[in-house]
């Protein structure tokens, strides 16, 4: 048993023996490198430096000597403070300054209308999109008129209340027109006879002075107010005698002359209106010359004084229903 124990510890002392030895060797390897790894780089002689770019140095030391001078440039005659932006526009390789009358950037419409006059108060701002080449026909406060328009009627683009008049978004669709046509045949002075040509189907009456007629059964339109003889250029016959009849029509209280062998058209007029302001709306029915209508949704009324072909004089009516002294013209459209 202590033979066995004595040859254990042997053992152990052996291994532990070369473990020491090993520790050693590995820290002298460890020492050889270390000398090397704290060499330090070697760095370049002064003398061997590049020489200094003299003709730079130079050139920096001027530019921080010059001097200066700000001058504020001059718009409108007025000197424009230099910490204020001018706002240039390139287009069509043209330069456009906006502080400025002219050049304008979007002919008819000027440049201040389009950047806003600082003057006023409170000053305008500048409109959307300017830069867009179709900003007249954008609606900048969505009250249903292009700038363009607000433009041309000196209205204020960024204000919804302030817009052109509407009848300017009113237009003649068409004019309707139902002919009613007349001619004297003949007369003696006491007695003449008229004829109805249209509308369909002809007609002839014998009237008399200071009396009333017509051409549909138990309705009297007209009446002979008074006569004269004249004399006019007939193209084949020359100069001959005529008369002419003065006549009132009783449903227009209009007064009318009728000459012996010339037809006269006391035609009846009747438009179709479209309002085109946001939407396309069509003014309800047909209205004759001589009435009334309204615009669509907005219960504003009107009164048509005369209807031509291609266009339509209207009036806005008062408080008491009648027609007032102003007067717009309504173009075909």
């Amino acid at each position: 048993m202590q033979n066995s124990q004595g040859n254990y510890e042997k053992i152990i002392l052996t291994i532990s023996s070369l473990l020491a030895i090993g520790v050693a060797v590995w820290l002298v390897l460890q020492s050889q490198g270390f000398e090397e790894s704290l060499a330090l780089t070697q760095t370049t002689s002064k003398n061997d430096l590049s020489a200094p770019n003299n003709q730079a140095v130079v050139g920096a030391i001027e530019t921080i000597k010059k001097k200066y001078s700000w001058v504020s440039p001059v718009k409108g005659g007025k000197a424009v403070p230099l910490n204020k932006s001018v706002l240039l526009v390139m287009k069509g390789g043209q330069l456009f300054d906006l502080l400025l009358p002219e050049p304008k950037l979007r002919e008819p419409m000027t440049n201040i209308f389009l950047t806003g006059d600082l003057t006023k108060t409170p000053p305008e701002s500048q409109l959307p999109d300017i830069f867009s080449p179709n900003v007249g026909d954008l609606d900048a406060d969505d009250d249903g008129f292009s700038n363009l328009e607000e433009f041309n009627a000196k209205t204020n683009p960024r204000d919804a209340n302030s817009m052109p008049p509407l009848t300017n978004k009113l237009f003649l669709r068409q004019r309707i027109s139902h002919d009613y046509i007349l001619k004297m045949v003949s007369g003696d002075g006491a007695t003449f006879q008229i004829q109805r040509l249209k509308p369909e189907p002809k007609s002839s009456k014998f009237a008399a002075s200071n009396e009333g007629f017509g051409f549909e059964r138990g309705v009297v339109r007209f009446k002979i107010i008074s006569s004269k003889k004249d004399t006019i250029q007939h193209p084949t016959l020359g100069p001959m005698e005529v008369f002419v009849l003065k006549i009132l029509d009783l449903s227009t209280n209009k007064e009318f002359d009728l000459t012996q062998g010339k037809e006269i058209n006391l035609a009846e007029y009747e438009a179709e209106l479209e309002f085109r302001w946001k939407k396309r709306q069509m003014v309800p029915g047909t209205v004759k010359e001589g009435k009334s209508f309204q615009l669509p949704g907005l219960g504003k009324s009107y009164y048509i004084l005369k209807l031509e072909e291609t266009k339509a004089v209207i009036a806005p009516l008062g408080n008491d229903g009648k027609p007032t002294p102003e007067t717009v013209e309504i173009q075909q459209g």
